[in-house]
């Protein structure tokens, strides 16, 4: 079914249609809350089951409720399942800017409420269990940031950085006016002026500041908060990315008309810095008086406090592995220091180590390049002890770039390195209209997906590729623009040919998922660098050749395989729109010619039995 159709069913269809998959019996296990279901990785001691990972990120808002989480994961055989944040939302409905650590409520689905299941946690429990019971391994995201004046905010205000203006909010004021370490301590005495709390407010625990401040749970009073820290000249610092991305300095005042917002600006930006002004950074370092990071002088409260409460959440649902969004952001380290220590543990590595105290299997997926920063990037994610690092794959044509990446994943890369690099088909943030050059051919999806699946390294693959339309034209058909609330409801693609593709790819990789996840690729001489040829092989014995040929001017790939001597193999698969592609591969001593295979078309043989 169409992820558009399958999100369609009612509740008693997708549980008539769970029930014939799992049977009644293990159904009845996944619906007990009280209990998690087993994950498939129980019993696991390490991360190596991560290396082949095939994942398929879901976003609640294109799933509408939790239970749709479901109902689209009936859809694809993948085993991993990244869940978008689900937290609720600051002022602006975006997914990806936190307010509190409770559950969305806008996912609430009313047919599960009805079944006995009457809130968001017990829920998003369900979801846990039944993807569980469906084989599947669960990822939640880490946000190492929160609205500027969200909930988590105005709670602890020393947790952030922040900047103090003049009276008339026209300039920040700098050391030795104030010590940026020191100016939370005005935030917190505003606070609690302005609602009249108890002077030690901030030394009680959380969940009772949590009760003066925010007595109905509402954001009326978190609202009030920040008119009143603004006014008094009080701004929280904007996340910055990509070096250099300090200082971050006050530039102006906006409004319009209604409510008014701090500009911030980077003092020594280039054209690959960005700032994102509606989300504020945990402080996760002392900062000097020059606005840096102060390597080596970690907040320990605030990594303590972040670990805690992302080891509570990943604890309470039972999830197998995180993203750690943004985790390209280098936040120990800084431009303006020439002496780097390249060894530093960073925050993400800590917060691994902590979890796998109690769950040895557990698996960071970092959201970052292999770009040099402050440091080399592949240096970065070693500090961070990432598991897999998702890369910007689906940025590429599919010329000689992408196959060399492709290459050096596959050799050297993965070889020396304690990380596998992932192999991205399509992401929820390249799915915007600048990016739609790289999706605008039919066959070019199909051998990114091909590769994707047919590797033994980790590949992701954004909720409705599947369906992606090739020209699309309206923003609702862009699931980027999802990330946030919408009115509008998102536009799914009808690209039924690359449905059919997918589903077919789909099917091909179950039937020879044992070969792609345990046996051995080797990648084969190719003819030129717009062309793929590998196999997988079992103690020297070949199982499996596999072609993607990105290459206009070649229809005729000559074949060098050491260990395939005068034996055959059959075509099991191929995209081909047309009939002329070999049927058969007949290797004379350790030669062979694939024939007629053309430009976006792919190939799969299985050899024979000697």
């Amino acid at each position: 079914m169409t992820p558009k159709d399958c999100l369609n069913l009612t509740f008693g269809q997708s549980f008539e249609m769970l029930e014939n998959l799992l049977g009644k019996e293990l159904l009845d296990e996944a619906m007990n809350v009280e209990n998690p279901f087993p994950s498939p990785l129980a019993g696991q001691k390490d991360t190596k089951w991560c290396k082949t990972l095939k994942i398929v990120n879901i976003n609640p808002y294109l799933a509408k409720t939790f239970w749709g989480i479901v109902k689209y994961a009936l859809t694809f055989p993948e085993k991993g399942v990244h869940i978008m944040p689900l937290w609720e939302t600051g002022d602006r409905g975006s997914l990806y800017v936190q307010n509190s650590w409770r559950l969305n409520n806008e996912f609430f689905d009313k047919d599960l409420g009805n079944a006995g299941f009457e809130t968001p946690k017990k829920q998003l429990k369900l979801v846990i269990n039944i993807l569980h019971a469906l084989g599947k391994v669960v990822c939640f995201d880490a946000l190492p940031h929160v609205d500027n004046f969200s909930k988590i905010t105005l709670l602890n205000p020393s947790f952030f950085e922040w900047a103090k203006l003049n009276d008339d909010r026209t300039a920040q004021l700098f050391p030795p006016e104030v010590d940026f370490n020191e100016i939370y301590k005005d935030v917190e005495k505003i606070i609690i002026k302005s609602v009249n709390a108890p002077e030690n407010l901030f030394e009680l625990p959380e969940t009772e500041r949590e009760k003066i401040l925010f007595p109905d749970g509402s954001d009326k009073n978190r609202l009030f908060l920040m008119g009143k820290i603004r006014k008094s000249g009080y701004e929280p610092l904007p996340v910055t990315e990509h070096a250099p991305c300090r200082p971050v300095v006050f530039k102006k005042i906006e409004t319009d008309g209604e409510k008014d917002w701090a500009v911030f600006d980077i003092e020594a930006k280039n054209r690959e810095s960005k700032i994102f002004g509606c989300i504020t950074p945990y402080k996760w370092y002392k900062i000097d008086k020059n606005g840096f990071p102060v390597q080596g002088c970690p907040e320990e409260a605030v990594w303590r406090y972040f670990i805690d409460k992302i080891n509570d959440f990943q604890r309470e649902y039972n999830f197998d592995f995180l993203r750690a969004d943004m985790a390209h952001n280098q936040i120990s380290h800084s431009h303006a220091n020439p002496d780097k220590n390249e060894d530093e543990l960073e925050m993400w590595a800590v917060l691994k180590d902590e979890i796998q105290k109690s769950k040895s299997y557990f698996v960071v997926l970092a959201e970052a390049f292999y770009n040099d920063y402050y440091i080399g990037g592949i240096k970065d994610m070693i500090n961070k002890k990432a598991d897999i690092v998702l890369g910007n794959m689906n940025f590429k044509f599919l010329n000689e770039e992408f196959v060399n990446y492709v290459d050096d994943f596959v050799n050297p890369f993965r070889e020396n390195f304690p990380f596998y690099p992932c192999l991205c088909t399509f992401s929820t943030d390249g799915d915007l209209s600048g990016h739609s050059k790289y999706f605008q051919s039919e066959e070019a999806n199909e051998l990114r997906f091909f590769i994707s699946m047919f590797f033994n390294l980790p590949s992701y693959t954004g909720m409705g590729f599947e369906v992606k339309a090739l020209k699309p034209e309206k923003p609702e058909e862009f699931s980027h623009e999802y990330v946030k609330h919408q009115q509008k409801p998102f536009i799914w693609g009808e690209n039924e040919e690359l449905f059919e593709v997918v589903s077919d790819i789909r099917d091909l990789y179950l039937k020879y998922a044992e070969i792609i996840d345990n046996f051995e690729l080797k990648l084969l001489k190719r003819p030129n660098d717009r062309i793929l040829v590998w196999i997988y092989e079992q103690n020297g014995v070949p199982k499996l050749f596999c072609a993607a040929n990105m290459d206009n001017e070649t229809t005729q790939i000559p074949i060098l395989c050491e260990t395939a001597k005068n034996i055959s193999a059959k075509l099991v698969y191929t995209n081909s729109r047309y009939d002329e592609i070999s049927e058969m591969l007949n290797f004379l001593e350790n030669r062979a010619i694939l024939e007629d295979i053309y430009i976006g078309e792919c190939a799969v043989y299985e050899f024979l039995p000697e």
